[in-house]
């Protein structure tokens, strides 16, 4: 692959996620993200024994902080291919990191180069996307033999399973979730494509008012509202329980069981 690949396809949008990495909003938004997401994903690198002379392939890489990492521990003689449908907050990495390129396109239309990789990781990137049975087959087809995919996913099941939900957490946060159903057949999809080693660790994760998750997702939501607000399409009663919401975020005592966290990986036989 060259040093820097466009794919100007990024811009149709295939998926279902509706925000766009340009806006400074969206940078704050994908730090906090980070900031609760990237112990579990570093931990799942270390134990996969990412080190000098990797070669990567970050999927949706987002604000970076992952890109970042595995530049830092794959050293000079590794690489970091770090791929987004809008690279605005990794372009500063690319010229800080010699080792670092990055891929502008569309997930649902790019191809990656076979045989390439030693890891290539997603999070929180097939769940959004019409096409992961595609992207998942183009990842496995990039790794080398031996090779490592790592995709952490998140499903909404028990978001959608909640009997008796508090009204405001039924009407915004539970169709919010309801779309998440792939991570759930992940592990045996890849059992089924023939990867080795498949290994599918699962954490469930509770809304609880006032935490930092419940601080990510009162940010969240007020991105989604300034958005449905400028589309001129907000409907009074979704604006109510878009703000009751917003107060149970901040509630320490609402509590209500939100999602299931997949975090799955597999290794391409040798």
């Amino acid at each position: 692959m060259a040093d820097r690949t466009t794919d100007r396809t990024a811009a149709s949008g295939a998926g279902r996620y509706p925000l766009r990495n340009s806006s400074d909003r969206e940078g704050t938004r994908l730090k906090l993200l980070e900031q609760l997401s990237d112990p579990a994903t570093v931990a799942g690198f270390e134990a996969l024994g990412v080190g000098l002379g990797w070669q990567c392939a970050e999927l949706g890489a987002g604000g970076g902080s992952m890109v970042q990492w595995l530049s830092e521990h794959v050293g000079g003689g590794g690489s970091v291919t770090a791929v987004d449908r809008d690279t605005t907050q990794l372009r500063a990495l690319e010229t800080a990191h010699p080792n670092v390129r990055l891929v502008e396109g569309d997930l649902c239309t790019l191809a990656l180069p076979p045989d390439s990789f030693d890891l290539v990781h997603s999070r929180s990137v097939l769940m959004h996307l019409e096409c992961p049975e595609r992207v998942v087959a183009e990842a496995l087809s990039a790794l080398r033999p031996g090779g490592w995919v790592f995709f952490e996913e998140t499903d909404g099941a028990p978001a959608q399973e909640l009997a008796d939900p508090p009204r405001p957490f039924a009407q915004v946060m539970v169709p919010i979730a309801a779309p998440w159903r792939f991570a759930r057949g992940l592990a045996g999809l890849l059992e089924s494509l023939g990867m080795t080693e498949v290994r599918d660790d699962v954490s469930e994760y509770r809304l609880v008012g006032g935490t930092p998750y419940a601080a990510f997702w009162r940010y969240t939501l007020g991105s989604v509202s300034e958005m449905i607000r400028t589309g001129g399409i907000a409907e009074p009663a979704f604006e109510v329980a878009l703000a009751q919401m917003t107060a149970l975020l901040d509630d320490p005592s609402f509590s209500v069981p939100f999602t299931v966290r997949h975090r799955v990986r597999a290794r391409r036989p040798g």
